[in-house]
């Protein structure tokens, strides 16, 4: 484990792994996550002569439990922080889920120029549905974010069955996770809308979905899509699965973000 003291004093965990003169893939995950939920595609992109770089929020995983925040900005503020501290000039970025609002969020703070690419996996830029934006959480509006959040520990995220060495991975690597205490991380979260960050973005950028995802509907990547209008960006479902691609179906997963990561290296 490695550790980083960002400017509040908050001890982040991060790991790198790979090539050191590797291209960085800057992977970011979900809330409750840890770094481990990763290693399935850690061990594609290092063979590829990637280096990844995961980073554990925090109150997640290895990192220090703390109640100060707890919020999609400061979390953006900590990859800017990362970022900085190792000297990462330019990267490609994977995020997952609250991981897709937290770069959305660094971008509308700090710009693009370091990003390569963007790959984002089930996550809507809107959750919440209002007027003529109908492609958040299901069921969802303002008055029932509370009633969501308190919801959300119980909802079952998957829909195909992780095979039996993600299981052992997950277990090994299992961190106690305080949902009380990242709760107003969850509700802000959910209140995210960086639709207008989208047009700004200016790089390629990937929308995953698994078209069986439990929150959120089939259509909604390309709605962003429309917003984002790079001309290198694209939509992919992953059919019959849930909210966690890349755990449900992870040779698929793997060859769709290495193809496109691959192709907008030899274009940038």
């Amino acid at each position: 484990m490695s550790f980083f003291k960002t400017n509040d004093g908050i001890q982040l965990n991060y790991h790198w792994d790979g090539p050191w003169e590797g291209p960085v893939v800057l992977l970011l995950g979900g809330y409750t996550s840890n770094i481990a939920t990763w290693l399935p595609q850690v061990e594609t992109l290092t063979a590829a002569g990637y280096r990844t770089l995961r980073l554990d929020y925090r109150s997640h995983g290895q990192s220090e439990q703390t109640k100060r925040g707890l919020r999609i900005a400061r979390l953006a503020t900590d990859v800017h922080e990362l970022l900085k501290t190792l000297h990462v000039q330019r990267c490609h970025v994977i995020g997952h889920s609250m991981g897709v609002s937290v770069i959305e969020i660094y971008l509308s703070l700090f710009g693009n120029q370091k990003i390569i690419s963007l790959i984002t996996e089930d996550q809507t830029p809107k959750m919440l549905n209002e007027g003529d934006w109908q492609f958040g959480l299901k069921e969802s509006s303002m008055d029932q974010l509370a009633i969501f959040a308190d919801r959300f520990p119980k909802i079952k995220l998957t829909q195909q069955h992780l095979n039996d060495e993600i299981k052992k991975v997950l277990a090994d690597n299992y961190t106690p996770f305080d949902f009380k205490l990242t709760r107003p991380l969850l509700l802000d979260g959910i209140a995210q809308d960086w639709r207008d960050v989208l047009p700004q973005e200016e790089r390629p950028h990937l929308f995953l979905s698994g078209n069986k995802s439990p929150l959120y509907p089939a259509g909604y990547p390309e709605a962003a899509l429309k917003l984002q209008k790079h001309i290198n960006s694209a939509v992919y479902h992953f059919q019959g699965v849930g909210h966690i691609p890349h755990l449900e179906a992870v040779d698929e997963f793997n060859r769709v973000i290495l193809n496109f990561i691959q192709l907008n290296d030899k274009v940038n």
